[in-house]
């Protein structure tokens, strides 16, 4: 009798978590939730759940997936009432050491808690938090400290005796860790309990927090003092506060908004400035911006206003930041840096330039701490609208070849470039931003840091609407194909980056909006300007002509072959761009609130190519070409980006094609004579050739590139020179020139050409740290990795598959198994 396939994928299940197969292990973990659909509520309650129970002996890795896949399971095992066994697996997970799997454990842990019943909450998860706090082990008890906040305001008045006096117990721990833990989330618990628990038990608590031995913990005592603020009046401020603590933020002036208690706290601040202690500094740098802020609002609130709140700053605040930016201590100064240019909203323009730019400025050419660069750079946006950095630094140029040169081991400084970048754009003309700042953005795409080269892309929308679509296609766009013939293969990825922002750019306001292409035009299309109008039609025209073009080109066989393949890479993980970037995304998207594909009516008077004309463009001239050459490429994971990128461009050309079949744009466009639809056909063929050949004539100096990222001051060249032709590894290089590769892997002689590739995933899926701030930097394909690659291919099936190398990028962990096999049915021209 067969056996139940259910039965069968379990045991297969069991089998691999036993196994040391990690890379099988993620994966199996990420079907978890399919498996117990599978088995049924009570199967997954009574054996799948226990058993994980008892072998959860994972790697970290799997413990974080595992700890995400269980949000899902209540369903599963038949509601909340039956939710105990995802308890006890989640109340495991709660003991592991590894802080991300905890925090995202107790993450599951609050949302069962938040959907609770009342009697639910008593039944189930009280006694899970109060087993946590009694566990001797350090990790239970900070689990146990994070829960309290939710279930507190959901029990009776005796269990709510029971979990103050619990909470009070680990609040003086012997371990500063747990005591830590749970003076941040005693700041959610003093938001739910009641006033008078909160006056007769844990202002106790408050004043022993604010006098322990240990910085770390002796510092929430600041977030505590305004959560306890908040709650009480302005005697029992006065009273319970003032009296207790001296190291409090700036913040506390917002919650306690007297005029007649401004003086003493900004006595205070000036007092603490001076601080001894290294952390209360970092405290007060840190709210430098918050504390002026409710200090200015002190003013604006009073009944008879009196605007003296920047005869204040001057006099008072800013010799304590003086004091401030010239700490010995870099974390100080690191703190600092992350609000001071935030100041810009609470001053004028005129103070704001008297006397915090010049501050800028200084640490911009002087300051050797990378980080406060980095800072200062990503908080550019801060800085007022008329305010041109430019004008204030001696040679912008000489401060960003510093700080690339300077910041070998802070790439996170190099990436806040990208910041400075935009800021400059918006004050300078697209002949100072050629002359000064393209090459170094140029070696920035080549740099040793794959987060770098990932997040460089962005900002090309940006840099294309600021500039224009041509002088982007001129002046950018060739150092971008360049990496085409790269001989390393992760750098070959970045042309492709590059096309994937310029047809769906991150950074784009209406990034999900349907309708976005055509909205500007067909408002034209309609204008009572008849020149405006016309135009505008012959835009629509010319936009259908490009897009027919495309159409035609992609049902091209060898097109059609590539776009075949993209069922096979369903599983092929997109980079998250936000993991990349990291905050440099969220400042450009605050900042420049870009609508991308707008066009403006001054760009159709003045015959200007729009954004959307010149991709499309684009995609004909250059991008076509890069995607064929690199789907041949000796690697597979090359191919399958070069695959996913096709099939975007092709679901950009679908939704396109979507707006201009719209019954209004045909209608529209049908009011063109012959003559002018041939005129416009015309011109679109001689751009479009003109075009190539300015391309192919730009000339990119590589060897500067290297010279930025690797050499020094001494060694770099002149940037005033001319720019000598484009080289690849010491080759002139041309689109009908081809570039051998760096080591050759045998062609399988296959009937119907098909051939095994591996499932190697980007590098964001292989070997990816478990935290963001640990994303490594990615050294070139060596001669080893290269030896490695020719072995291998000596062991490749010659009747069917190709291997990648993309696993020799994954040598960090030594131990890695080969990954799972999936099938590309490659059809080649």
């Amino acid at each position: 009798m067969a056996e139940d396939p259910t039965v069968q994928e379990f045991e297969i299940f069991k089998e691999a978590m036993r196994e040391e197969n990690l890379e099988m292990q993620i994966e199996i973990t990420k079907k978890l939730g399919s498996l117990a659909k599978h088995l049924g509520e009570e199967a997954t309650r009574n054996e799948l759940l226990p058993f994980i129970k008892e072998n959860i002996d994972f790697h970290d890795e799997i413990l974080l997936n595992l700890s995400e896949q269980l949000k899902q399971f209540i369903p599963l095992v038949g509601g909340y009432e039956h939710s105990r066994p995802v308890l006890d697996v989640l109340m495991k997970l709660c003991n592991t050491d590894e802080t991300i799997v905890r925090d995202k454990t107790v993450e599951t842990l609050k949302n069962i808690g938040e959907n609770l019943s009342k009697d639910l909450t008593e039944e189930l998860f009280v006694p899970v938090v109060e087993a946590l706090a009694n566990k001797d082990w350090f990790t239970s008890k900070c689990s146990a400290a994070a829960l309290y906040s939710t279930i507190y305001s959901k029990v009776n008045d005796e269990k709510k005796t029971e979990l103050r006096n619990s909470f009070r117990v680990l609040i003086q721990d012997d371990s500063p860790i747990v005591r830590k833990v749970a003076a941040i989330n005693l700041i959610d618990l003093i938001s739910c309990m009641e006033t008078e628990c909160i006056k007769n038990e844990f202002i106790a608590v408050f004043d022993n927090i604010s006098k322990d031995p240990m910085d770390s913990v002796r510092v929430f005592a600041v977030d505590i003092a305004i959560a306890l603020a908040k709650r009480l009046t302005e005697n029992e401020i006065d009273e319970f506060i003032f009296k207790t603590i001296e190291n409090w933020a700036g913040e506390i002036q917002r919650v306690v908004p007297f005029a007649k208690t401004r003086g003493k706290i900004l006595a205070m601040y000036q007092k603490l400035v001076k601080d001894s202690e290294a952390e209360v500094r970092i405290v007060i740098a840190k709210n430098l911006f918050g504390y002026c802020k409710s200090l200015q609002e002190t003013y604006i609130n009073q009944p008879k206003f009196e605007d003296n709140f920047e005869p204040v700053f001057q006099q008072s605040i800013m010799p304590q930041i003086h004091l401030l930016i010239t700490d010995p201590n870099d974390e100080v100064r690191l703190a600092l840096s992350s609000n001071m240019l935030a100041l810009s909203t609470v001053l004028r323009e005129e103070c704001f330039r008297r006397n915090i730019l010049p501050l800028l400025v200084d640490v911009l050419e002087n300051e050797a701490s990378m980080p406060i660069q980095a800072n200062m750079l990503q908080n550019l946006n801060c800085l007022p609208t008329n305010i041109d950095l430019t004008l204030s630094l001696q040679s912008i140029k000489n401060v960003v070849r510093s700080l690339i040169i300077n910041s070998q081991s802070h790439w996170r400084t190099r990436r806040s470039i990208f910041v400075a970048f935009m800021h400059i754009a918006k004050f300078s003309t697209k002949e100072y931003f050629a002359e000064n700042l393209k090459i170094f953005y140029a070696a920035l795409l080549g740099d040793p840091v794959f987060a770098i080269r990932r997040t460089a892309p962005i900002i090309l929308p940006l840099l294309a609407k600021q500039y224009g679509i041509n002088w982007t296609s001129e002046n950018i766009i060739p150092y971008f194909t360049m990496f085409t013939k790269d001989c390393r293969y992760l750098y070959r990825f970045v042309p492709l980056f590059g096309i994937n922002e310029l047809i769906d750019p991150s950074l784009d306001v209406r990034i999900n909006e349907t309708g976005k292409y055509l909205k500007d035009l067909k408002i034209f299309a309609e204008s009572t300007n008849n020149e405006v109008k016309k135009r505008a039609i012959k835009r629509l025209a010319k936009l259908s002509q490009l897009h027919g073009r495309l159409v035609k080109k992609l049902a091209e066989q060898k097109y059609q072959d590539i776009l075949e393949l993209n069922e096979y890479i369903h599983d092929f993980k997109n980079d998250t761009i936000e993991l990349y970037a990291g905050e440099t995304m969220n400042v450009l998207q605050h900042d420049n609130n870009c609508d991308i594909f707008s066009i403006k009516e001054e760009t159709l008077l003045n015959d200007d190519c729009t954004y959307l004309e010149g991709i499309l463009s684009l995609i004909l001239r250059e991008f076509l070409y890069i995607i064929v050459t690199l789907n041949d490429d000796l690697i597979e994971n090359v191919q399958i980006r070069a695959v996913y990128t096709l099939n975007r461009i092709n679901i950009f050309l679908n939704k396109l094609g979507e707006e201009l079949g719209q019954s209004c744009v045909k209608e529209t466009i049908k009011t063109l004579s012959d003559e002018e639809n041939k005129n416009i056909e015309k011109q679109l063929e001689i751009e479009l050739n003109r075009k190539v050949l300015e391309v192919d004539e730009e000339k990119v100096d590589t060897e500067l590139m290297e010279n930025i990222i690797t050499g020094s001051e001494d060694t770099l060249p002149d940037l005033g020179g001319n720019i000598p032709e484009l080289e690849i590894n010491g080759e002139n290089i041309n689109k009908n020139k081809e570039v051998k590769p760096e080591n050759k892997i045998a062609e399988a002689n296959v009937p119907d050409k098909k051939i095994e590739s591996n499932k190697i995933q980007d590098k964001n899926d292989v070997g990816l740290k478990l935290e963001e701030e640990k994303i490594p930097m990615i050294d070139d394909v060596e001669s080893t990795e290269k030896n490695k690659l020719e072995s291998n291919a000596d062991n490749i099936n010659k009747a069917s598959t190709v291997e990648s190398n993309e696993n020799s990028d994954k040598n960090e962990n030594k131990n890695s198994e080969p990954m799972e096999m999936i099938n590309l049915d490659v059809k080649r021209e």
